[in-house]
């Protein structure tokens, strides 16, 4: 009975002491309301009224909603015509990763544009969002400083969140962090600032760091201002910067990794695209024959909708491991219609490239390349490939497929293909390096862990120099052997791919008896001749 009478003292006891805490409270908020604020005093917000964060210069900036009814709403202010880059896709994520929000508005007064090699479409990614709302203001097509200031007050006037693009989330931020203080200074201020609706101001006495800042570092003041970046940049760095835009991105902090199966290893059996029927050349002949003395395939499989011909198809087919595999052409790629002429056999052979090593796994070469060095070390992985040497701008770099090895149904080739919904319809046309480079490289940025980027798969060689792919200037086309880049063809690389042209040692097997020098060299080995 009396346990009973103390535990209803009790609950009453609480009830009085939050009713007057809560008065007391509501007294102070009114009195700052009504009287206005003239010193400094710290108060407390939760993270969920945490809202951050635009920046003018090198300043950052935010809003807040007030205590007693947070909103929910972050609002972008998208000026000009500029792409929506990386760095701009990962402000978004770090907004949804870091507040509880309930809606992301972009306003802005022309969607941001698509550059000629489709690299930057991270704004399409940005549209798959639920919470990401598009929000067209033709006011906004001329914008500056002022009038950006004033379009953000009149989106916050039912209260609101602003973060500029440039800006990246670091954490959930406290409370604690911050301090109340009156209306005096403008968005240029250099503070992170808090605005509530009656446009009264939560500030703190620094800026956003830059990522170098961020990296050093032992405090972080909770956001970043960022430049220029892409998924390549933050890939495999273990700095505390890259780590965070790997969580955002990939939703994990560690770098992923190649997935390697060492009891399921890549089969050896090699693929060639053959399209269009007629005589092979001397060049592909030494390809495919690399490909049985070097790598000791146990099939050699050339796939179209016709058989080769001439002399040395003949030659080959002496050989029981060397077939010809029947492959129509297909009539259309998702949306996209498929014609052989305006199009090229390249681009049919980047398709056969994704259907013949779903259906067999196995390797696969262009014609022109040349198999040196046994592959059994990359056979463990699921899908191998290298770098391309041709700088296509935005892209930070692009893939080359003309050496690649893969297992069978490997899950890069589902997310390479699904990359050709990207065409465009009514451009049936479209260069072959999109399909063979570009779309490849953008499946990768998404999903680094399905495939294994290896400079050393190989060297490839344009207008008669030959590019070391392993180095960090492997783009400047003026370093090559010819320039004196040290190479060792036998070991740097396990294949060398003679992009354009063909070498003069390469028109027959008598001119390349007769010949001396680098690819005289390689084609003598790659045969098994003789030169003594």
């Amino acid at each position: 009975m009396f346990g009973a009478k103390n535990r209803r003292r009790s609950a009453v006891q609480n009830i009085l002491v939050l009713t007057f805490v809560s008065a007391t409270l509501f007294l102070l908020w009114h009195y700052q309301l009504v009287f206005g604020i003239h010193t400094v005093k710290k108060i407390h917000l939760n993270p969920t009224q945490m809202r951050i964060m635009q920046t003018t210069g090198n300043q950052a900036i935010a809003t807040v909603s007030q205590p007693q009814g947070p909103s929910r709403i972050v609002h972008y202010v998208w000026c000009g015509h500029k792409a929506f880059e990386f760095r701009h896709y990962l402000s978004v994520l770090s907004v949804l990763t870091f507040l509880n929000v309930e809606k992301v508005e972009f306003h802005f007064s022309q969607s941001p544009p698509v550059d000629g090699n489709k690299y930057n479409l991270w704004f399409d990614d940005a549209k798959k969002i639920p919470k990401f709302i598009l929000r067209q203001d033709k006011k906004l097509e001329n914008c500056g400083k002022d009038s950006v200031q004033q379009k953000i007050i009149k989106y916050l006037e039912s209260e609101g969140i602003y973060v500029d693009e440039n800006v990246i989330l670091t954490r959930h931020l406290t409370g604690t962090d911050f301090v109340h203080s009156p209306v005096g200074s403008d968005l240029s201020s250099n503070k992170i600032v808090f605005f509530t609706k009656n446009m009264t101001k939560v500030s703190k006495d620094t800026s956003c760091q830059n990522p170098e800042e961020y990296v050093s570092a032992k405090t972080t003041a909770g956001c970043i201002l960022t430049k220029k970046i892409n998924p390549a940049d933050i890939l495999s760095k273990p700095d505390r910067f890259s780590t965070l835009c790997r969580k955002l991105f990939y939703g994990k902090e560690a770098t992923p990794k190649p997935v390697q199966s060492p009891d399921n290893l890549i089969p050896k059996i090699a693929h060639y695209a053959w399209i269009g029927g007629g005589s092979i050349s001397f060049m592909t002949y030494m390809s495919a024959m690399s490909a049985l003395n070097i790598l000791k395939v146990e099939k050699v499989l050339f796939h179209g909708e016709k058989e080769p011909t001439g002399p040395y198809w003949q030659r080959l087919k002496k050989d029981k491991r060397v077939t010809h595999v029947h492959r129509d052409i297909p009539e259309k790629v998702y949306k996209t219609s498929i014609n052989l002429p305006k199009q090229g056999k390249e681009f049919i052979a980047d398709i056969f490239r994704i259907d013949v090593l779903l259906e067999y796994g196995g390797i696969y070469a262009d014609t022109d390349c040349l198999w040196v060095k046994p592959i059994d070390d990359l056979r463990k992985y699921e899908f191998v490939t290298g770098l391309d040497l041709v700088d296509r701008s935005p892209f930070p770099t692009t893939l080359n497929l003309g050496a690649t090895i893969s297992k069978k149904n490997a899950s890069f080739l589902h997310y390479y293909r699904e990359g050709f919904r990207a065409l465009n319809p009514d451009k049936p046309a479209s260069p072959w390096c999109i399909l063979g480079c570009m779309i490849p490289y953008k499946a990768y940025e998404y999903h680094p862990e399905s495939v294994y980027v290896n400079n050393r798969i190989q060297t490839l060689c344009y207008e008669g120099g030959c590019h070391p792919m392993w180095t960090s200037n492997y783009l400047d086309r003026r370093v090559s052997h010819l320039t004196g880049a040290p190479y060792n063809w036998k070991n740097d690389s396990y294949a060398i791919h003679i992009t354009y042209p063909t070498p003069g040692e390469y028109s027959d097997e008598n001119t390349l008896r007769k010949s001396k020098g680098l690819f005289a060299d390689i084609g003598r080995y790659v045969l098994q001749i003789d030169q003594h």
